[in-house]
């Protein structure tokens, strides 16, 4: 009876024979023991990170809504230009029909001389129903045919047009019209209004 209850004793001792105490299982790995003993240190570091990639994540978001405020703005900076400079050719075109009508090209070239000197205005030119230009506020080209500057579609528009040029300039064509017959055709060159909200560098 005493050896059964000396061995009943070893079955149920605690232990795994070596007289310690179970602990279950433990990774012994080296990273996650050196992770163990820094938590502290550990847990800064993905702290310090998520602070980080916070910081990133809104600076690139910030720099997006403002790429795309920019593009906006342009966008309807560009319309209102537009729409400004078909509202000044109707009465430019008004006085150069008066002086085309009158054959009075000097008082013409004066009239386009004192109108280029506005904001914004790098040229205007006045051409016959022939292309023959016959004022203009680059005398150089007097006397020239339209084709040699512009293309020739432009001399047969029927109403004021605003594109825009490879270098950001605007062009507007305009029929100069008689009581009748179209007597020319008016050319202006202008550069856009530059945006208040522009990137900074």
């Amino acid at each position: 009876m005493t050896e059964e209850n000396n061995v009943s004793a070893e079955n149920t001792s605690p232990g795994d024979g070596t007289g310690q105490e179970p602990t279950g299982k433990v990774s012994k790995h080296p990273l996650f023991m050196t992770v163990a003993r820094n938590w502290r240190s550990v847990g800064v570091v993905l702290l310090i990170l998520a602070l980080a990639g916070t910081y990133v994540w809104k600076n690139i978001a910030v720099s997006r809504a403002r790429a795309e405020l920019t593009q906006r703005a342009t966008t309807v900076l560009v319309e209102q230009n537009r729409s400004s400079l078909r509202l000044v050719a109707i009465p430019l075109v008004w006085v150069v029909r008066s002086e085309m009508m009158r054959g009075s090209f000097d008082q013409l070239n004066q009239y386009l001389a004192q109108f280029v000197r506005e904001p914004n205005m790098k040229e205007i030119l006045v051409a016959r129903l022939d292309g023959r230009i016959v004022a203009a506020t680059n005398k150089k080209r007097e006397g020239t045919p339209v084709t040699s500057a512009f293309p020739e579609d432009m001399l047969r528009v029927e109403a004021i047009t605003v594109t825009t040029l490879e270098n950001g300039d605007l062009l507007v064509v305009a029929p100069v019209l008689g009581l009748n017959v179209r007597l020319g055709t008016m050319i202006l060159v202008a550069s856009p209004s530059a945006s208040l909200l522009e990137t900074p560098s």
